[in-house]
């Protein structure tokens, strides 16, 4: 251990450098520095004996309560553990263990384990119905809660236009028919057709067309277009819009937005084939019944 001048008269270290593994600063009862390692220095270059510790905050007011307890904080964009050792005179050593790694670490399991959580509520719900209808509105009300600001769902047909079911920025749900000219949004026409996404980095949020944007949603920041799988045939689109260019769809976000998009297409097909049986049952059984009575 050393003082940032490299001595401290008719002083003797009190955690020597072989010791300290980590930044160590020692600060005295009135919360001035008295030494720090060169650990400490590198991490801590305002820092200055006899002078009160600068700097982190987090650390200085720990140093001022009654009691010396482990803290935690960051230093510029790196985050620690402060512990804090008493010693003869009253001095504290505090040893910064950086728990930067750690820290990032449990932050992306626990996103993790939330969007295994959110893939399974959205899963029952969306196969607890068999009405296709329903199916769209639980993808698109799902979708902007969680995934953005605002989602579409848009159905593929054969007629002039597109079914779709939108849930906005306040959370409302409408169904509607756009045009069929997807070809006017990059990457909406392959993904009615099944095809892979384009990434959202490829696409420019101010080539989304007007009606492609909730009324009173404002200028679009963030686009993602994702194809909704179903059983060997598209079930559709999915579209998630955010309103701000800060907050632009990660390679992560999009990639659990095709989790999600999967379990989607898979209940909507579903429900598309169930109609569909209902209907070939039905004429069926018509053909079958023997002609009323006149």
């Amino acid at each position: 251990m050393t003082s940032l001048d490299g001595s401290r008269p008719g002083a003797t270290s009190l955690v020597t450098a072989a010791t300290a593994p980590y930044p160590v600063v020692v600060v005295d009862p009135a919360g001035r520095v008295v030494e720090l390692n060169e650990a400490a220095l590198t991490l801590l270059p305002d820092a200055r004996t006899e002078q009160p510790l600068p700097s982190p905050g987090w650390l200085a007011a720990a140093q001022g309560a009654p009691d010396a307890v482990p803290v935690t904080g960051t230093v510029g964009s790196r985050s620690f553990s402060g512990h804090p050792s008493l010693l003869p005179g009253g001095d504290t050593a505090w040893w910064l263990v950086e728990e930067t790694a750690y820290r990032s670490a449990t932050e992306e399991l626990k996103a993790e384990r939330e969007r295994a959580r959110f893939l399974t509520e959205a899963s029952t719900a969306l196969l607890a119905s068999l009405n296709l209808d329903r199916c769209m509105e639980i993808t698109a009300r799902l979708a902007a809660e969680h995934l953005a600001d605002a989602a579409l769902v848009i159905s593929p047909t054969r007629t002039g236009k597109l079914p779709a079911v939108i849930c906005d920025h306040e959370g409302r749900v409408t169904r509607t028919t756009i045009p069929a000219q997807a070809e006017a949004v990059p990457g909406l026409a392959e993904a009615l057709r099944g095809f892979p996404p384009v990434p959202s980095r490829w696409i420019d949020p101010a080539a989304a067309s007007d009606w492609l944007i909730p009324e009173g949603f404002g200028e679009v920041g963030s686009l993602v277009v994702t194809p909704l799988p179903g059983h060997g045939v598209a079930a559709g689109a999915l579209v998630l819009l955010r309103r701000e260019r800060q907050r632009r769809f990660s390679e992560s976000e999009e990639a659990f937005a095709g989790l999600f998009a999967a379990r989607a297409g898979a209940a909507m097909s579903a429900a598309w084939l169930y109609a569909e049986q209902n209907t070939i049952t039905d004429i069926l059984m018509r053909d079958l019944l023997p002609p009323s009575l006149l």
